[in-house]
């Protein structure tokens, strides 16, 4: 199998499991954007608003968790040039 069918592969499994976000008002389509947006990387004129899309959602999905403390082995003991070596 090649790369490209890999990529191809491996970008539709993300697709289809995640479930599609909930976009609660939107500017303009994701089809106009996406157009815009073709038109100018073929060297089109397009006006710098039509490519912006102002989408309002619910943000993320996964709850944010707190910041976990890193914990060294009691055997590590740092060195005077910032690394780490057993003792």
């Amino acid at each position: 199998m090649d790369l490209k069918q890999q990529v191809k592969n491996y970008t539709m499994t993300i697709r289809n499991t995640r479930p599609p976000a909930t976009i609660k008002d939107q500017d303009k389509s994701e089809w106009a954007h996406h157009r815009a947006l073709q038109v100018l990387a073929n060297d089109g004129d397009v006006p710098y608003e039509a490519t912006l899309r102002n989408v309002v959602h619910d943000g993320a999905r996964q709850p944010k968790l707190p910041p976990r403390q890193t914990q060294k082995h009691p055997g590590y003991i740092r060195n005077e040039s910032g690394g780490f070596f057993t003792s």
